[in-house]
Formats: C-alpha cells, structure tokens, sequence
C-alpha cells in the first residue's frame, strides 16, 4: 500500500525572519493535518507580475510559475498543483500579461513534486506544447510506488492525470527559444530529479542572468543532504563563472519574492530592480541560508 504523506516540504528562506517556520518533518500520517499557517500552502493568487523585460511570475503565493516570453514562444517554468490550477491560474495570468497561452513551446519542470509538475497535463494536452525535464523525475511521476503527495485542496499525486511524453533534459544542456538559453543543471538534493537553470534575461534593455535554485527544502537523510551540498557547490560556482546576477524561486515566499514584486509593481523605470544581486550578495544568499543550513542538518547526523 502506498504511503499518503503531507506535501509539507522544509523551507529555507533566504533572507528570512523570526516569523518564518522552522523544519517540519514530513508526516507519514494518513490523517491530513491542518497546515492552513504553513507558506507552502498560500493559495491566494499573486497579482502577474513582470519580473525582467521577457520573466514574469503568475500563481499562488505558496507556489507559482515563470513565463518566459521569447520572440519564438513561451517557455513556462512549473505547472503548480493540478490542471484547474494551470487552467484557471497559469493561463488567466498569461494573458493578463498580455501574451499568448498559445505560444507556449516549452513545459520545463524543475522537479518531481506535485506543485511544480500537476499542471503539465492541462498545458501538454491544451497548448500541445513540449514537457521538458530530467529522465529521473520522469521516471518517478510515473512510478506506481512513489510516495502519494496530498496538495491544499485534499488532491492526491497519485490520482493526478500525468504527461504522455517528454523531452529529456541533461547537465549542462541549453534550452534555446528565440533570443533565450536557459542552461539545465542536474542538481539532485531537494529530489533525485531536481534541475537548476540560468537563464539569459534583460532589464530595461541591459543584460543580466537569472539563476533558479532547485529546490530550497532539505531531504530527510545523511546521504540526500551530502547530495544536496555538493549539488549546491556545484551550482553557485557555475552560476558565479556564468556571471548570474539574480536569484528566484517559484515559492515566491524564498528570497523576499513577494515583496520584491509588490515593488516591480510599482517601479518606475529609472529604478533600480530589487532582484538584481551583486556577486556578493548572491554568494551571501547561498552560504548564510542554503548552505549553512545543510551543513547544520549534515552535522545533525553525526
């Protein structure tokens, strides 16, 4: 019998504070736990928000997903909880934005839990578009004994309506579209299948390079965590030598996201982005909060 278990995933915050939840342990109960406080489960919907002069952020402000608007399609980041969330959330917020749902080339899903992968199916079957992730989180969507993940609406993983086909992404393969690359790293550690991705981007016209992390949470042994640092090594050298200078996430929670877009909302051209990082402050970002909070839990075991 397969395990049911909470979608409850350790949250690390970049720049966070004392109002933020430590880690919670995954529950192996088969009761649904009251997890309405909890960021992860925020179903209020974000305001479309444009991000960079092509990235916007549509969705929830526990999770959502990246548009990425090239001059030869759309290639959309995560597809979030279910279909009724791509159809009546993703989609709506495209075309507030001003685009077109039609356009959509590319599905690029970063990892194998239900709120990054639950829409695929509606935007697969809809748009016809192209599912692209790695062949590990693949294969587990589609394995009969993967844990069942239970969403904010009482949705099970299991009973989710899956892709048909996709296309494998590997290390350091670039996904171009137009004027776009996104760089695909395999950085397992959050989950076996989990990728990070750089992407080449503008502001007002001045070029910058925005990196997403793959997954915040921390597993729940010795061995996924030593996973998680050197995917994490290997992922900000990489990002520093490919000259990254932002970071998002689609848990919009991480790295002040939320705030920062209530400011994009408002900002005048002449202002400065707030997502925008000098090298050091991305460095900063990754060993104060990443990367001192894996080596904690690594020492933890010993």
């Amino acid at each position: 019998m397969k395990n049911i278990i909470l979608l409850v995933f350790t949250v690390l915050i970049l720049g966070c504070n004392s109002k933020k939840k430590k880690e919670e342990p995954i529950s192996n109960s088969h009761e649904k736990n009251d997890l309405s406080d909890s960021p992860l489960f925020n179903t209020e919907i974000v305001e479309p928000t444009k991000l960079f002069d092509n990235i916007y952020f549509v969705g929830y402000g526990g999770v959502g997903a990246f548009i990425v608007n090239t001059t030869q399609g759309i290639i959309l980041i995560d597809a979030m909880w279910t279909n009724d969330d791509a159809k009546n959330v993703i989609i709506p917020g495209i075309e507030k934005l001003g685009l077109n749902p039609k356009d959509i080339k590319y599905l690029l899903v970063t990892h194998e839990h239900a709120d990054h992968y639950g829409g695929a199916n509606y935007i697969e079957k809809t748009y016809k578009s192209k599912i692209l992730m790695s062949e590990v989180a693949w294969n587990s969507i589609h394995d009969p004994n993967a844990l069942v993940l239970v969403d904010p609406f009482g949705n099970k993983s299991s009973d989710l309506p899956l892709p048909q086909s996709y296309q494998k992404v590997d290390d350091k393969e670039i996904i171009s579209l137009g004027e776009t690359n996104i760089k695909v790293l395999l950085t397992p550690g959050h989950t076996k299948g989990a990728i990070s991705l750089v992407i080449n981007t503008t502001d007002n016209n001045i070029d910058h390079d925005v990196s997403i992390w793959g997954g915040t949470g921390l597993p729940n042994t010795l061995e996924e965590n030593k996973k998680y640092l050197k995917s994490l090594n290997y992922f900000e050298s990489f990002a520093i030598k490919n000259g990254v200078d932002a970071q998002i996430s689609n848990h919009p929670f991480v790295n002040n996201l939320l705030d920062d877009m209530k400011l994009l909302r408002l900002r005048k051209s002449t202002e400065k982005n707030p997502l925008i990082l000098t090298t050091e402050e991305f460095k900063r970002n990754i060993d104060t909060a990443l990367r001192k909070s894996v080596i904690e839990k690594i020492n933890s075991y010993q």
